[in-house]
């Protein structure tokens, strides 16, 4: 038991034959259980990781799934090891630690403490005193401005979703149907989309960012537009789930205050090309549709709350 849990670790892998022996021996041996997924790595991952694999550990192959899809099914190899050995799930927790060795396992406790309020708790490494370390700085403005995108769409304030360091409970796992629906690199902005349309509450903790020679496979100018269609998707279908269809017993109040604000700024913001390229340009509705965002930004925070203080 760790902070009253017992603890699994899955651990996707992808082509880190140089870091999955590191990676597997930072893991705690007070770690109940460790899966590691070698998602059709093409280099020695999976010798290597057998090679060093503890006694609590066992080790699967994928075909290239992508990291979301490895993650999903490390969950369900801990969910079926489980219950096949008649373990009551009440005290699991699933952590993920990936296999590049970018996760300090020292943060492993920060993230179980939460989870006697919510049921799920992410890493920010942004709010870590040692800062943000060796990250590159792409990856740093990929990543605040996903931050900023994530909080518009899932309705939450987030700083950091990117980081793939989180804790679950292992009885949430079983109730959420979405958890397997997403496969690529967007996966921790998927599990955030769906927290905020359910209402479902998470923390965020610090955690250490750890960096060293490795590369990532994410080339962030390709992956920002990509993962910003899926932000903008989640988003119209929570505003229409929410304040068009009234799921969640929206008030009515709620629903006719952010569908006439929010319907009117994209009304403005659709007239915006034909007036810029008029003679002279005119930006007259600019600020109008700002403010008309803001207004819908805050009337969703009100709605937030109301929804989450009604759990």
């Amino acid at each position: 038991m760790r902070n009253g849990w017992r603890v699994a670790v899955v651990m996707p892998a992808f082509n880190e034959e140089a870091q999955i022996e590191s990676a597997i021996q930072s893991v705690p041996s007070w770690v109940d259980s460790l899966v590691v997924v070698d998602d059709g790595s093409t280099d020695m991952t999976y010798q290597q990781a057998k090679s060093v694999l503890p006694e609590f550990g066992k080790i699967v192959r994928t075909t290239g799934l992508g990291v979301g899809g490895a993650i999903s099914r490390g969950y369900e190899v801990v969910i079926s090891q489980l219950d096949s050995d008649n373990e009551n799930t009440d005290d699991w927790a699933a952590v993920v630690m990936a296999g590049d060795g970018q996760m300090d396992p020292q943060d492993i406790d920060n993230l179980l403490t939460p989870l006697t309020r919510v049921p799920f708790v992410k890493g920010d490494r942004f709010s870590h005193h040692e800062g943000l370390g060796e990250m590159p700085k792409n990856r740093r403005f990929g990543s605040w401005v996903l931050g900023k995108l994530t909080s518009v769409a899932s309705g939450r304030e987030v700083k950091d979703p990117q980081c793939g360091y989180t804790a679950v409970t292992v009885d949430a796992l079983r109730q959420w149907d979405w958890v397997s629906e997403w496969q690529g690199y967007g996966y921790p902005n998927w599990w955030l989309l769906n927290l905020g349309a359910g209402s479902i509450p998470f923390e965020s903790v610090p955690v250490k960012s750890v960096y060293r020679d490795e590369k990532s496979g994410i080339k962030v100018f390709k992956f920002l537009p990509r993962i910003s269609l899926l932000l903008l998707v989640g988003l119209w279908r929570r505003g229409w789930n929410w304040y068009v269809k009234g799921e969640g017993k929206t008030p009515i109040t709620s629903r006719l205050a952010v569908s006439s604000t929010w319907f009117s700024a994209i009304l403005l913001m659709s007239t915006l090309p034909i007036l810029i390229f008029l003679e002279p340009p005119s930006f007259a509705l600019i600020p109008a549709v700002l403010g008309l965002l803001a207004v819908t930004w805050k009337l969703d925070q009100t709605e937030v709350h109301r929804r989450l203080n009604n759990l």
